[in-house]
């Protein structure tokens, strides 16, 4: 269920953020006075809590887990502020590397937030106390004018005007993928889930106040109204303070009442003392570095491009490239290696022929840098990635030095480059190629050579040979001469035993001999013709003696 209400003091809101803890919601509005507001969720009650901007104030987002709030302002320097929620602790969190930064979400597992520019095309990231600013997406994922965005888990979903509804991974290890939705012209995602609001305590249900309950780092305090100051625990008018808080406090500090009714000085981030006059980060941050201060007050740097460090003291490429690699800095601060052609990674840390050769040590790297790798003798392809022992299909593999190769001593006891079924199954220089049939069968398809000359010679029958042929119809098929003036059948010592009734050393030719001189069927039957002989020449016979 919702409850529903309308806040209608302010104008012209931008944006909103609500602290589902202490029940306010806040949103940045930017009508005649740039300002950050905030209001009660269940109540009537409403202010001002922060004005002096430099721009205007647009995207704005909430951790009430920390106390911290933080808003984008958009301007001629366009940065991202934050401030505890209460409205103290204010300062600059990003200030580098921003134009139009229309999009603000707080992601509580990576303790980063994230940003996204709609004039860049880049959605950035940095951690909660202001370090390690990063893009984090870009038009390199296909991301194009993002406007708002939101997060759940591993990735960011967004809208804008050009593209709609889209998604990408938060850390940009994937490619934007554009969702499709109804909607027309969208220009903001918001994802709705229990996980997204954590179940923290509320420290406001301590406290008794008067106007509104804020939350900060510390706990929770309560707050007045614009124009009144809170003084053991009522709010009054700041005019009637005027005459009663007379210290004096240095660099930009105020002077209020606390709940004792003593006057103090109330002190920007980063300085201390009774008057505010102890500047911490003075000659804190080196070579170029801004100082800025963390929740506590304590000076945090934020360095200039291409270097890091506490204090800005180190070089983002030290000691970063390895293997003689050359370091260059990114837009986001971040160290880039060019390697030199024998290494890769990105810190040039890995050998490329160990890292991108598979099963090899060695290889050969061109000019270009393109990479060939030296296999050895039991593997092959570009990376030698292919292992040849699989010619073998479970027959012992045998690498053959003398060969540069392998072979194999297959499972029926035959020695061969491979074990393939088909090895040897077509003569004459055909080729076999494999084929499942309908019943699971495996079967041949032979591609013969047919040749179209004349040069095929028969071997002659020689006496005393074994399974010797005359006439072996499987040959006559394919020649397409029958000039055999280059020789003859038989060699010319042959002579016939005429004892036999047939000289076909082959059975199947005598009986289809014999039997020919007394019936045009030459075979009994068909199964008998098929057992005999190959289906081609059964089919030959078939219409011959059809």
């Amino acid at each position: 269920w919702w409850n529903t209400g309308t806040v209608n003091k302010f104008k012209r809101p931008r944006g909103i953020a609500v602290d589902w803890v202490a029940g306010n919601i806040y949103w940045t509005d930017h009508s005649r006075i740039y300002s950050i507001n905030v209001g009660q969720l269940n109540g009537p009650n409403c202010t001002r809590l922060l004005t002096s901007m430099a721009g205007e104030p647009y995207a704005i987002a909430v951790n009430p887990k920390k106390g911290m709030m933080y808003w984008t302002v958009i301007g001629d320097r366009s940065h991202i502020e934050e401030s505890s929620m209460d409205g103290t602790l204010r300062r600059i969190l990003v200030q580098k590397n921003l134009q139009r930064p229309t999009g603000l979400v707080v992601d509580q597992f990576s303790q980063r937030l994230f940003w996204a520019d709609f004039e860049l095309s880049v959605i950035g990231s940095v951690l909660f106390d202001g370090s390690d600013s990063v893009v984090s997406v870009s038009t390199k994922q296909g991301l194009l004018h993002p406007h708002r965005i939101d997060i759940f888990e591993d990735y960011i979903y967004g809208a804008g005007p050009k593209n709609g509804a889209f998604r990408v991974h938060k850390f940009g290890r994937s490619l934007v993928e554009y969702l499709s939705v109804d909607v027309d012209k969208a220009k903001s995602a918001l994802i709705f889930h229990r996980y997204k609001q954590m179940d923290l305590p509320n420290p406001c249900l301590d406290l008794t106040c008067e106007f509104i309950c804020l939350l900060n780092p510390s706990g929770a305090t309560c707050a007045c109204p614009e124009g009144k100051s809170l003084v053991n625990g009522t709010c009054i008018d700041q005019s009637l303070l005027d005459d009663t808080c007379k210290l004096t406090c240095e660099n930009g500090g105020k002077c209020i009442i606390n709940e004792k009714g003593d006057p103090r000085c109330h002190c920007w981030p980063s300085y201390s003392g009774e008057r505010c006059e102890t500047n911490h980060c003075y000659n804190y941050c080196q070579n170029g570095g801004t100082c800025g201060a963390s929740l506590l007050g304590r000076p945090t740097c934020n360095c200039a491009l291409g270097f890091t460090g506490p204090n800005c003291n180190q070089t983002v490429c030290d000691r970063f490239c390895q293997n003689g690699g050359t370091c260059s800095v990114t837009a986001g601060n971040q160290p880039f290696c060019n390697c030199l052609p024998e290494y890769t990674g990105d810190r040039c840390q890995y050998y490329v022929c160990h890292h991108y050769c598979v099963n090899s040590e060695s290889c050969t790297i061109s000019d270009d840098g393109s990479v060939e790798c030296v296999c050895p003798i039991r593997f092959e392809g570009p990376k030698c990635e292919v292992d040849k022992c699989i010619r073998c299909h479970g027959g012992h593999c045998i690498i053959n030095k003398d060969s540069n190769d392998i072979v194999c001593n297959c499972t029926n006891g035959k020695i061969a480059s491979t074990c393939q079924l088909c090895d040897g199954y077509c003569y004459n220089g055909g080729t076999s190629s494999k084929k499942v049939l309908e019943d699971s069968l495996t079967s041949f398809l032979c591609v013969f050579m047919h040749y179209r000359t004349k040069t095929i010679r028969r071997q002659p029958i020689i006496n005393g040979g074994i399974n010797v042929e005359i006439g072996n119809p499987s040959y006559n098929m394919y020649e397409v001469g029958h000039d055999h003036s280059e020789g003859g059948l038989l060699a010319s010592d042959f002579t016939v035993n005429a004892e036999k009734p047939t000289n076909y050393a082959n059975p199947v030719y005598a009986k289809l001999y014999m039997d020919g001189q007394n019936c045009r069927n030459s075979l009994a039957s068909v199964d008998e013709r098929r057992e005999l002989l190959p289906k081609k020449i059964d089919i030959g016979i078939r219409e011959t003696v059809a």
